[in-house]
């Protein structure tokens, strides 16, 4: 399907996450940002127990896809130009993914890409500038999920630095947090990890520090509403990332993957590229 020029774009939006689903229908109007209709966000555990088995569990894949049955029928209302329903970290380490993304085509109705993490980013990115300022162009982002971390370091006239670290809240605590509260030795490891991968992550970055630090996705979105004292809470370890980055301000950003699906497949959509996926 290709658009007409001036034509406004209704688009659905699917990110299929570690720990956390998104739904996102929006207008995307030429020219203009996209005027969200209509977003959820379910905290699902899809990457439950992946780390150390390297498979999905029949429970978490059914909790999905009964949450995609509810989505396809709310998106079927809003009669879409198109969606896109993308899966990450989880489903890209687990070893029986293939199970998982036949059952969500013939039980939900939806055709699932399977993006890498350089992929993830670049779409994240997408919605990152999308909610951004227009004087905001130098950026150091930050997008913690529930397998994975990502780290885009985007600079004006040079081609964006990505580094993806297998960290994530998932991952964190089935790996290492096994107390509520955890202990002080567990979150000592805890610590110790995210600072070295840290390290690593950043360690061809440069100058990194002159950049605007941001922060997307749900840890960081909890963060900023515990320190507005928001009914909100999170757990989570982007403080250690920061004092491993120096002394940085966070810019929060609540625009992200979800929000750059659906501008990435309107710009496909206007040079002829794939319609309804």
């Amino acid at each position: 399907m290709t658009t007409l020029p001036g034509h406004t774009l209704r688009l659905a939006g699917v990110d299929i996450g570690t720990l956390t689903c998104r739904l996102l229908i929006a207008d995307l109007p030429p020219g203009s940002p996209l005027k969200e209709l209509r977003s959820e966000r379910r905290i699902l555990r899809l990457g439950e127990s992946v780390d150390q088995t390297k498979r999905l569990s029949s429970a978490a894949m059914d909790r999905v896809i009964q949450c995609l049955r509810v989505w396809k029928d709310v998106i079927d209302t809003y009669r879409v130009d198109a969606c896109k329903a993308v899966a990450t970290s989880a489903v890209r380490d687990a070893g029986n993914r293939e199970e998982f993304l036949d059952r969500v085509k013939r039980e939900a109705g939806f055709d699932v890409e399977i993006i890498t993490g350089d992929e993830e980013a670049r779409r994240t990115l997408l919605g990152i500038h999308s909610g951004l300022p227009a004087s905001v162009s130098d950026i150091l982002a930050l997008d913690i999920g529930g397998g994975s971390t990502e780290f885009i370091l985007d600079r004006p006239g040079q081609k964006p630095v990505v580094r993806s670290i297998d960290i994530g809240v998932v991952r964190l605590c089935e790996r290492l947090l096994h107390h509520d509260p955890p202990s002080d030795e567990e979150v000592r490891q805890a610590r110790e990890w995210v600072a070295r991968e840290t390290k690593a992550a950043v360690a061809d970055m440069g100058n990194y520090q002159t950049a605007t630090f941001i922060g997307t996705a749900g840890t960081i979105t909890s963060l900023a509403a515990m320190a507005q004292k928001l009914p909100t809470y999170e757990p989570a370890l982007i403080r250690t990332v920061m004092e491993t980055l120096g002394p940085m301000d966070c810019l929060v950003n609540d625009w992200g993957l979800r929000e750059g699906v659906v501008i990435d497949l309107s710009q496909k959509m206007s040079i002829g590229g794939p319609s309804v996926v």
